[in-house]
């Protein structure tokens, strides 16, 4: 009732001279000669807080406004009666936000349907405009004469003090309305003067039924900024969280590419939790890096590797510590899965718009604001259909950090740079994703190692020979030359219609030898261990099946690797009849140094291992010497000792 009230009085302060006056509350104002001038008018943008005093009704209500005339928006936050409101004019899209800050109900309409559209907006022929600052404050505008009355003090601040007179004849009432502008010399807190401190408006209204109703009403400007950089774009724009249902979406949301990476620190109340995520949805591949927590205990409380070949429909659970593994079923109700819509026994990978949640909600742009110390854009939308279908509405807000944070990357992303997702779905589940190394380059294919899911028998290690003056090419960009072995095994090991999975292919390695020959070294590992619940499932073929089929390529002449450089292209036949099972690669200079990692240059685990028993003999020699010279001295002496077979063939260490 008392913000109905309001209106009705802030109208009556503001409305056009018209009519009969009441010359009772005034008569209106002729300037005088000697009038000293009027205070300069105010920027284009601005922030100030208004609090206000209804004498006659015994209570006060509390205004902060933030204007930009430029941005062409103002936002006013209200506290009254203990309610706590934001209105929010966006005169660019012609929308009048109204929403509640306790409950975080927004509704939006049209900007001359507001019920106080006409303190900020002319509306003409249904088309709203900003109103400037003097015709905000009805102060130095065309039409209206302002007449000094006197200097004097007010809350302690010298001020002038000016007079006008006003009759409203739609609601036949009469207002005189006093303004105090600080002198020139006054510097507020800010080091503007001549700004507004008080404006005290009252007169008296005539009710329907005749009589006379007096107001009575004292409005008091504090904190008045006027600095060049006026209102910040964050500050015009709806509080965090809430969402506006039939808001105009004025930006277009970001659209993810097919394949990425990135880092994730999860906050959920108290707890922190972090996630390293990889996504290639062309190759129906999946990898989250944890620690598990409730359920996910069940394959141990160690630091776990998921990689998901949605091919197959296999998860397979790593346990990064000990290198055991869990082969089991994809769940259904993993992040990175969805149900068929027509098979929902079966599941299959996330789109990448499905992964980021993009689809089946309409997104919304907010404005910026500044997260983890950075710009950022924010989209807000609301859906309700998590964690399940059906279930209670739930906020999801993106954060992308402002386009001028990619310009310093060497490869801009497509997508943009997350920063942050805020989902809110209310009882306490209120979760914040802040996201890191975010890179949409397409995972390498060595990020998803399974290897360690397969024991000696399911794998078997081959080596071949590519000859050819190649070795200076090949050394400078070694990581392109294997991804061209890797494809030549793919396509060598193809057979029966059957494409060789790349996941099977692991620890590619790289020798050179004397007579310039390139020796390359890689496992092949088995089928996947088990089919999972997709739709129409990848078919493989055997080890033996793909082993031989892979060993007719190399005796026909038909395993090309292709190497494709911006300096140069080469085509390598691999030597006929050089496949060799076991391993002879003495110095590989290109490994995979560990599971999961980027691959580099440097000595083998041969070499290292090499190196490690050459040290060992070292010290067995230097210690027996040492000992021998020890028991000579004490005079004690080495002899021959036999030993038992059990000796010999313990396993005891």
């Amino acid at each position: 009732m008392a913000d109905k009230y309001l209106v009705f009085v802030v109208a009556l302060c503001f409305g056009h001279i018209h009519g009969q006056m009441d010359t009772s509350v005034c008569t209106g104002e002729t300037p005088g000669a000697n009038d000293p001038p009027g205070p300069p008018s105010l920027p284009d943008a601005f922030e100030v807080h208004v609090e206000v005093n209804i004498f006659n009704r015994n209570y006060t209500e509390d205004f902060h406004v933030w204007y930009n005339k430029t941005m062409n928006q103002v936002v006013t936050h209200t506290t009254n009666a203990g309610n706590r409101f934001e209105q929010l004019y966006r005169f660019d899209t012609n929308e009048y936000y109204y929403v509640n800050r306790d409950t975080g109900i927004c509704t939006v309409t049209p900007i001359n349907s507001a019920r106080r559209a006409f303190l900020f907006a002319m509306t003409n022929a249904g088309v709203s405009t900003i109103r400037t600052p003097n015709q905000f404050l009805r102060f130095n505008m065309t039409g209206v004469r302002e007449k000094w009355i006197n200097q004097t003090v007010v809350r302690g601040i010298k001020c002038n003090m000016w007079r006008s007179c006003y009759y409203n004849a739609k609601r036949n009432s009469t207002m005189a309305v006093d303004w105090y502008f600080s002198v020139p010399g006054w510097m507020n807190a800010k080091l503007s003067d001549q700004i507004p401190v008080r404006a005290h408006v009252f007169g008296n209204a005539v009710m329907k039924n005749g009589q006379k109703r007096k107001f009575d009403h004292m409005y008091e400007f504090s904190y008045l900024d006027l600095q060049p950089q006026g209102v910040h774009l964050y500050d015009l724009q709806t509080p965090t969280g809430v969402y506006c249902p039939r808001a105009k979406n004025t930006k277009a949301l970001p659209v993810p590419s097919s394949a990425f990476h990135f880092t994730s620190e999860i906050i959920y109340g108290q707890s922190i939790s972090r996630i390293k995520e990889y996504f290639d949805f062309d190759l129906n591949l999946v990898r989250y890096d944890y620690d598990p927590i409730g359920s996910e205990k069940k394959f141990g409380s160690l630091p776990l590797t998921q990689v998901h070949d949605f091919s197959t429909g296999v998860a397979y659970v790593i346990d990064q510590l000990r290198g055991n593994c869990t082969a089991t079923p994809i769940s259904g109700t993993g992040f990175d899965v969805r149900k068929n819509a027509n098979d929902p026994s079966h599941v299959r990978i996330r789109t990448s718009k499905e992964f980021f949640y993009f689809d089946k909600a309409s997104y919304m742009y907010e404005g910026r604001r500044v997260v983890r110390g950075i710009n950022s854009d924010v989209w807000i939308s609301q859906r309700n259909d998590w964690p399940v279908p059906g279930s209670s509405n739930s906020t999801w807000e993106w954060y992308f950090a402002t386009p001028n944070y990619t310009e310093m990357l060497l490869q801009k992303p497509s997508f943009g740079i997350p920063v942050r997702m805020v989902l809110d779905a209310g009882l306490g589940q209120h979760y914040i994703y802040n996201i890191y190394d975010y890179d949409e380059r397409r995972p390498s294919i060595w990020s998803y190692d399974i290897s360690n899911c397969f024991n000696y028998t399911e794998r078997k290690d081959f080596s071949f020979k590519l000859p050819g003056n190649f070795r200076k090419l090949v050394s400078g960009d070694m990581e392109i030359f294997r991804y061209g072995v890797l494809k030549a095994i793919i396509a060598a090991g193809s057979v029966n219609k059957l494409q060789l999975s790349s996941l099977r292919i692991y620890n590619i390695k790289i020798d050179f030898a004397d007579n310039n020959d390139i020796i390359v070294q890689f496992t092949l590992l088995d089928k996947a261990p088990q089919i999972g619940d997709v739709s129409n499932p990848k078919q493989e073929n055997s080890l033996p099946v793909v082993a031989k089929a892979i060993s007719g390529a190399i005796n026909s002449g038909q395993l090309i690797v292709s190497l494709q450089l911006p300096s140069a292209t080469a085509n390598m036949v691999a030597k006929k009849y050089s496949l060799t099972p076991g391993r002879i690669v003495k110095d590989a200079y290109y490994k995979q140094t560990k599971q999961g990692s980027t691959t580099t240059t440097g000595v083998s685990g041969g070499v290292m291992a090499g190196m490690g028993v050459a040290l060992l003999v070292v010290f067995f020699i230097v210690g027996v010497a040492a000992t021998y010279f020890y028991y000579r001295k004490q005079g004690g002496a080495f002899g021959p000792k036999s030993f038992a077979p059990e000796d010999i063939t313990s396993s005891d260490a």
